[in-house]
């Protein structure tokens, strides 16, 4: 039973009166029996035969439609599509009429002999104006009529697909069949398919007072009728006539009623009455789009359901929540006159009031309008689908319906029941209108989760809460771990809410300390691990890693940690979590700390991986060192393989490093062998350490390859590829003495690579002194002159024929003191090619030997030399006399005087010589002193200069001081004076008076110099103008 609790709670249900004789200024109404409105257009039945057409809210006036009816036959359905485009109109006796409101003419169905109380529009033609498209008519008896309409009246499809609805669901019925009832009211939904091939799948749905019938059928589209020619429309009529015939058009929906795959279900009602004939009223909400809840008025109450025209199951598609028992009045039952859903209410239209009802337990009644008997009692009540207006009419008026912001109150009913999620999505909706309302939803929901210990759907709810962070972080903080699951979830949460770029601080801070709960976390599940107290850790370790990586890599959240970074890799080492580290260094792209916990945690091949993966780089020739001492075979392929990309001279620390045992020096020379023959490094010039490095890998693990190495770059010291003082000084570390006498043969060290070739092999020295003619053509003859650009070689001089005889004398002088074998010291002389003699082997050659074994060498001797000491003794008669001719001379020179005559002058200022102290040369030129010092001046240097006339002034001061002692008698002072005048005029005379400044060497090597500056030559050129 309806309980009534309210006559209008705060407003939810408003209503607007419409009389229509008086608004309309409609002077012929005499009684409204019938009256539908659709998307504002209104079509009333105002008297037995006349319509009237009135579009609310657009100010228009309202067209007059008269119906050809004959009394006492009167309007009894409008039936009116959801576009309010097309209507169809049936009488009491039968005849039906379409009316196209656009145009608003009226066109009789005449072939249409019977009362249609119910319209199935098709949902595919919701936006055509020209034609209803394949339509169907529910009848009083119960049939069912597919029907297709055009604007002009035109019907292009009429068949009857069932004679009798009951029929096919008593078929189906378990209860005893009921009489046939009117069928009250049809609902037609296609059941989209996202396969436009597939055939269409259409769902109906027909009410009838006692029962609720719904099928579904799937119909392959209709074939297109193919006309040819010109038709006349006389000839259209005529095709028409016979619905029967095989030429009809098909129909759409036969197969509902006909077709073994059709599927059927029937809701049906426990009682009948005769009273509820005409009332059985089906509703549904949204009408526009899918619905979502029905209503359905039946002699059981009025059914109230939810609507899923997708359901897998046909059961399901239509199912009862609740059911609302009928009012009673003075003891007897009153059915409504006609029913209407809202959002979350439902209209009762009685004869006297309108109720509203709650959809809500305990159904409550929140609205009730009572009118005056004036108005007449209620007749009917209609909904307008596109607009929601509820339209409720008497034989005056019009009663408009409408909702205002009925939700208002909704979510805290939800709240209070506890239903928190519908709760919620009605305060999102009206988060403008009510912001408390989202906020009291969130907390009482956040406060019931934290009851129930689920704290991470309590974080979910709370991060969409404005209440404060601090507030909302402290129900968090505790060492449950349930809480610090519900901390995570809240901070993950806010975070995605931080999207703005003025959020960046706090949402670095977030992910700081997001990342730290979750490194708690894993460290957590590896104690749990290592502690065995829990044999599904590892699985679950694993699975908790890989999601937080994941997490990790969202956008927001690796923009954070690369601005972070330093402070992430600290948190990570904090927590000795090394994976992590490792991720976030991946993600960021950090190749040096990848590389370095790497490398702590001795992955040496994956390191290598690492740098294989990149570009060669400063860091691959850093790394290359380190990782040579551990997978050398695989740093060399390494760089074999990127030679091409690299810089050879950058790869000496990582080579130099293998002469540390034989595992790393065998890659090492086979690589340097290959790299050092290549044609493409011809230049061994620039590559000397790498041949350094090589020679002293042979040197120590391959000594037999050595020498053949050496000789192979015979060439002259500056053009060496090895530094020769580093190959003496390794041969010497390794004691390989053939090849140190090779390389001091190289030096020019001919006595030295003797020397150590005596000791073992006698033929090695001679060889090495052989090469001392050999080198004389290679080796420049300008000792110490630097050559190449860093100025460190050095060309050895030139050996004079002195120290070549001392190196042959040694080899001989091992044959006499050694062996004991004089005819071989001898033989030297030949293999010398005569550069010692017989002569320079007598010091060495012992005592008491035999003159008979040396008599044929002292012989060549004489015979080779007696030239020479022919010459020789020439020469020193030429000597003899040129000696003597020089004494003879010297003595002459002893006697030779110079003449000054009183009428010389001076070379330089051509005065008279005498009267002033002067200078004379052996060249004649003569010079007054201080003439001379001023000529001399161009010729000396600064610093002469400069001395020069500091000891003039000397010589001035002594002077004066010379004739002071003279004036006051003191001989002694006198004589100390003189000397000292004397010793500086001596020192004077030693810078001026060397060489003549006329014809002196100084004079010739001033030769190249101008005569006068450009200065002076400028003074001059002036001085001869006039």
């Amino acid at each position: 039973m309806i309980r009534n609790t309210a006559k209008n709670k705060n407003g939810i249900i408003t209503r607007t009166n419409f009389d229509l004789k008086k608004d309309l200024k409609f002077q012929k109404l005499t009684a409204v029996s019938n009256l539908r409105v659709q998307n504002g257009e209104m079509l009333a039945a105002v008297t037995e035969k006349l319509l009237i057409h009135y579009s609310d809210g657009k100010g228009e006036r309202y067209q007059e439609m008269p119906l050809p009816l004959q009394s006492p036959d009167h309007v009894a359905h409008i039936h009116l599509c959801r576009t309010g485009f097309h209507s169809i109109v049936s009488s009491k006796l039968g005849h039906n009429f379409y009316i196209h409101l656009k145009s608003n003419t009226v066109h009789h169905l005449k072939k249409i002999r019977c009362v249609v109380t119910a319209v199935g529009w098709n949902p595919d033609y919701s936006k055509d104006s020209d034609t209803t498209g394949p339509i169907l008519l529910g009848t009083l008896q119960g049939s069912i009529i597919e029907l297709n309409v055009g604007s002009t009246g035109m019907m292009t499809t009429l068949k009857e697909l069932t004679p009798h609805v009951a029929q096919i669901a008593e078929q189906r019925m378990t209860s005893a069949p009921s009489p046939a009832a009117a069928i009250t009211d049809i609902q037609l939904f296609q059941l989209s398919d996202d396969d436009p091939k597939a055939p269409k799948k259409w769902m109906l749905i027909i009410a009838q007072m006692a029962r609720l019938i719904v099928l579904i059928m799937e119909n392959e589209p209709p074939p297109t009728l193919k006309l040819g020619g010109f038709t006349s429309s006389a000839s259209l009529q005529a095709g028409l006539m016979n619905l029967g015939a095989e030429q009809s058009p098909t129909t759409v929906f036969h197969a509902f009623f006909n077709s073994p795959n059709t599927q059927q279900h029937i809701i049906s009602s426990s009682k009948f009455s005769e009273k509820f004939k005409n009332h059985g009223f089906l509703t549904m909400h949204p009408s526009m789009t899918e619905p979502k809840r029905y209503a359905w008025l039946s002699p059981d109450g009025i059914s109230i359901g939810s609507v899923n025209i997708y359901a897998e199951r046909i059961q399901e598609v239509l199912v009862e929540e609740f059911n609302i028992e009928h009012r009673l009045i003075e003891g007897r039952l009153e059915p409504p006159t006609g029913i209407a859903l809202t959002d979350y209410h439902i209209l009762l239209a009685y004869s006297s009031r309108v109720l509203a009802l709650s959809l809500l337990p305990p159904h409550d009644v929140v609205f009730e309008d009572p009118w005056t008997p004036e108005l007449g009692s209620a007749l009917g009540f209609t909904t307008d689908s596109v607009t929601e207006f509820h339209w409720l009419y008497t034989s005056e008026v019009a009663m408009k319906y409408g909702t205002n912001d009925e939700a208002r109150y909704i979510w805290k009913t939800y709240l209070d029941r506890g239903d928190y999620a519908k709760a919620l999505q009605i305060a999102r909706t009206r988060v403008e209108i009510e912001p408390d309302a989202l906020e009291m939803v969130l907390r009482k929901q956040a406060d019931f989760y934290i009851r129930e210990k689920n704290f991470t759907a309590a974080a979910e709810i709370l991060a969409q809460s404005s209440e404060p962070f601090e507030s909302v972080v402290l129900k968090f903080l505790t060492n449950s771990s349930e809480r610090k699951m519900g901390l995570k979830t809240l901070l993950d949460k806010k975070l995605e809410r931080l999207t703005r770029h003025e959020d960046k601080i706090r949402r670095d801070a977030l992910v700081m300390w997001l990342l730290n709960v979750q490194l708690e976390e894993l460290a957590e599940m590896r104690r749990l691990k290592n502690n065995m107290t829990d044999p599904m850790a590892a699985d679950h370790l694993k699975d908790t890693m890989d999601h937080v990586q994941r997490y990790f890599m969202r956008k927001n959240v690796i923009e954070s940690i690369q601005t972070n970074r330093e402070a992430v890799y600290r948190m990570c080492i904090a927590h000795a979590d090394f994976e992590m580290q490792l991720f976030f260094a991946n993600a960021v792209k950090d190749l040096r700390t990848v590389i370095d916990i790497l490398m702590l945690r001795e992955q040496y091949i994956e390191v290598l991986d690492v740098l294989k993966n990149q570009r060669i780089s400063e860091l691959t020739y850093e790394m290359c060192p380190l990782l040579i001492e551990h997978i050398p075979k695989q740093i060399i392929g390494f760089l074999s393989q990127n030679l091409d990309q690299m810089s050879p001279q950058k790869l000496t620390p990582c080579l130099s490093l293998c002469i540390k045992n034989l595992e790393m020096a065998a890659p090492a020379l086979d690589f340097l062998k290959e790299f050092l023959k290549s044609n493409k490094y011809s230049d061994v010039k620039n590559f000397r350490n790498l041949h350094n490095i090589y020679l002293h890998l042979m040197a120590k693990f391959r000594r037999e390859n050595l020498l053949k190495y050496l000789k192979s770059n015979e060439k002259g010291r500056a053009e060496l590829p090895y530094d020769l003082d580093f190959a003496m000084r390794t041969c010497e570390q390794f004691e390989l003495d053939e090849c140190i006498v090779f390389l001091y043969c190289i030096a020019g060290m001919f006595g030295d690579a003797v020397d150590k070739a005596l000791v073992n092999d006698v033929d090695l020295a001679k060889k090495c002194a052989k090469k001392m003619d050999e080198a004389d053509l290679d080796f420049a003859y300008l000792a110490g002159i630097g050559v190449g650009g860093d100025g460190n070689e050095f060309i050895r001089p030139k050996l004079d024929e002195k120290a070549k005889k001392s190196i042959w004398l040694k080899i001989a002088e091992y044959y006499v003191q050694k062996e004991n074998d004089v005819d071989k010291a001898i033989q030297i002389i030949q293999e010398s090619n005569h550069l010692i003699t017989i002569q320079d082997l007598f010091p060495i050659i012992p005592k008491f030997t035999k003159v008979g074994a040396l008599r044929p060498v002292i012989m060549d001797f004489l015979m080779r030399n007696k030239d020479r000491l022919e010459k020789l003794e020439k020469s020193m008669k030429e000597a003899t006399d040129i000696a003597t001719e020089i004494r003879e001379k010297q003595e002459k020179l002893k006697n030779r005087t110079t003449v000054v005559k009183p009428s010389d002058v001076c070379a330089h200022c051509a005065r008279p010589i005498s009267g002033r102290a002067f200078n004379v040369h052996s060249c004649r030129h003569l010079f007054h002193r201080e003439c001379l010092e001023i000529a001399m001046i161009p010729f000396l240097t600064a610093e002469d200069v400069a001395r020069m006339k500091t000891l003039i002034n000397d010589e001035d001061r002594v002077l004066g001081q010379m004739k002071a002692e003279q004036l006051a008698g003191n001989a002694k002072g006198f004589v100390e004076k003189q000397d000292k005048y004397l010793k500086i005029a001596a020192l004077i005379g030693n810078i001026v008076g060397n060489e003549c400044p006329l014809c002196g060497d100084i004079a010739i090597s001033q030769i190249d110099k101008k005569f006068m500056s450009d200065e002076e030559f400028a003074t001059d050129l002036n001085s001869w103008i006039l």
